[in-house]
């Protein structure tokens, strides 16, 4: 787990360099904005309806909107995660397990199970 942990992270550093966003900031899109937006434009495509992904997409513009800091409030939520990935001890898992189960395998999961259900209903 130690080896997807570090390639993950090291994706996050290399795009945080190229896009000029910090660390935190690149984490907080990638994981509060662009994997849901997955989830919800295929949850969207699987019900045939539109209004989750325009609902969210409301939630995103809005919030980025009235967010004063981007880099302040991306910091806030990249500890917020840290403090909920820490909580997953409880069950036996450390930060690094606990980040690649919920970040990377769960996601992966959910998508898959995702287009699964989407092939089906067509």
């Amino acid at each position: 787990m130690k080896e997807v942990f570090t390639l993950v992270y090291n994706f996050l550093k290399w795009l945080s360099r190229i896009t000029g966003l910090t660390y935190h900031e690149v984490n907080i899109v990638i994981y509060y904005i662009l994997i849901p937006s997955i989830f919800i434009i295929i949850l969207d495509k699987i019900f045939n309806i539109n209004w989750l992904k325009i609902g969210f997409g409301l939630l995103v513009v809005l919030t980025l909107f009235f967010v004063p800091d981007f880099e302040k409030f991306a910091t806030m939520l990249f500890y917020k995660s840290v403090d909920f990935l820490n909580w997953f001890q409880a069950f036996g898992l450390d930060y690094v397990q606990a980040s690649v189960v919920i970040c990377v395998i769960a996601p992966l999961i959910f998508i898959f199970l995702l287009i699964y259900l989407k092939r089906q209903r067509t």
